[in-house]
């Protein structure tokens, strides 16, 4: 076993624990991120895999294949933040909206307003 291989094993299972125990409830979140996780061990364990991977798929090597994986899963996970942080945005506005209308008030005449609230309404 080469010295980069537990290293990375580690930092995987640290990911993997601290994202299981931190993070998602929902169980297809947790099962994909176990796969990827086990997949990433497989590949640490044994790097000639990817090698063969990549000559099956047409990319020239292991490496390769996974940066270029890599990459697509980067731009899946940025287009999910992205909709998450729309869908946020939405759900902020329909609150404020809510507690606008809420909270609003009746504007004051002020014909008919006493002396005491113009004073106040301007000060």
């Amino acid at each position: 076993m080469k010295p980069i291989q537990p290293i990375l094993i580690i930092f995987l299972l640290i990911i993997a624990s601290v994202y299981f125990l931190r993070l998602r409830n929902k169980t297809y979140d947790r099962l994909i991120v176990l796969i990827f996780i086990l997949v990433g061990v497989v590949l640490v364990l044994m790097p000639d895999l990817s090698a063969k991977i990549a000559r099956i798929v047409g990319v020239g090597r292991g490496a390769d294949l996974v940066l270029y994986l890599a990459l697509l899963a980067l731009a899946f996970i940025c287009l999910m933040l992205y909709s998450k942080i729309r869908e946020l945005e939405s759900a902020l506005t329909d609150l404020v909206r809510s507690i606008a209308i809420t909270e609003a008030r009746k504007p004051i005449d002020e014909a008919s307003a006493p002396a005491s609230n113009k004073e106040d309404a301007l000060a």
